[in-house]
């Protein structure tokens, strides 16, 4: 209890935020309920959020008493640095060629609609690889990537390879 008490007020808002967005996340799955699911996702960078709150609160605290912040410090660049690679993932997976393939497979996909509907957007999540080779014949590369499909009737979190070799265009290789 003594570590409940010395955790400033906005950590524990914050604490509290990212676990009702977790459960959220995963009674929105089981019910349905097809709003927010990036929710799942988007919780553990608020809870990331909530750990920097409480250590530049207590980094703050041992200034003041003129004691060592370094671990505190370290703690506090490791979570900037998640967070700035989980942005950069992101933008990685979004505005890569695999991604914009796959996007148009599934858009165009009449299995898919007749499922779910229209689809209206698709997320890429912070799950899956792509990776890419270039040497003197061409670039080639493979690619895994699972996305969240809001479509009208229902949302979907589905999984896509894609495949680009030299001289072509990236392909749909698999789905599950």
């Amino acid at each position: 209890m003594e570590i409940l008490q010395r955790i400033n007020l906005t950590s524990k808002l914050t604490f509290f935020f990212a676990l009702v967005m977790f459960i959220y996340g995963i009674i929105c799955r089981i019910i349905p309920i097809y709003f927010f699911w990036e929710s799942l996702y988007l919780s553990g960078i608020v809870f990331l959020i909530g750990i920097f709150f409480v250590l530049n609160s207590e980094s703050k605290k041992r200034k003041s008493e003129s004691k060592s912040n370094i671990v505190l410090i370290i703690g506090k660049a490791f979570i900037f640095l998640s967070i700035g690679m989980f942005a950069l993932i992101n933008l990685i997976f979004n505005n890569s060629d695999a991604f914009k393939t796959i996007e148009n497979h599934v858009k165009n996909n009449t299995e898919l609609i007749n499922e779910i509907g229209q689809i209206n957007n698709v997320v890429a999540l912070p799950i899956g690889t792509i990776s890419s080779k270039m040497d003197s014949s061409g670039k080639s590369g493979n690619a895994t990537l699972t996305l969240l499909l809001k479509g009208e009737k229902k949302y979907k979190e589905k999984t896509f390879s894609a495949q680009k070799d030299i001289d072509t265009e990236w392909r749909i290789i698999g789905k599950n």
